[in-house]
């Protein structure tokens, strides 16, 4: 009998009904996931869901994004979008807009291709390596002349 209470599903609000601290953030995310929304309606479709709300309070808004490139466009239109987001009863007495610049965390990793020579063009770097006297230059050159494409003829 005890394991079926165990299984018992239970809503957010019977879970967090004993915890005011826990509702209490439930209640907040919840405020700031339809701002969001509403942000994304009020902004110019090039910078719709470039950007996110880290909070509001005396007035200021904070947004946070991955580029300062929409960063810098949003600033431009900044007057019209607090004008647009004063519709909303939690924004009405809403002053400013900061903005923060937080880069993405995990990039993909450029994968740096080599370009490889043909056969031809590391033939002509192999010669002039011979006839070059500095040897630090020679080095590069045999170097780059290793690049090759192997696949043409020898």
């Amino acid at each position: 009998m005890k394991n079926e209470k165990l299984t018992e599903k239970r809503s957010l609000a019977q879970i967090t009904s004993k915890t005011h601290d826990l509702n209490r953030l439930f209640r907040k995310a919840d405020a700031i996931s339809k701002l969001d929304s509403e942000l994304d309606n009020a902004l110019p479709s090039s910078l719709k869901g470039k950007f996110k709300i880290a909070g509001y309070k005396d007035g200021i808004l904070k947004l946070v994004v991955h580029s300062a490139a929409p960063a810098t466009r949003l600033k431009f239109a900044q007057n019209e979008l607090i004008d647009k987001l004063r519709v909303n009863s939690v924004l009405k007495e809403l002053k400013s807009i900061t903005i923060k610049v937080r880069p993405a965390r995990y990039k993909k990793k450029l994968i740096r291709k080599l370009q490889l020579l043909s056969n031809e063009n590391a033939q002509l770097l192999t010669e002039e390596a011979g006839q070059t006297k500095d040897k630090d230059l020679r080095d590069v050159l045999l170097r780059l002349a290793n690049r090759t494409n192997h696949n043409s003829k020898d």
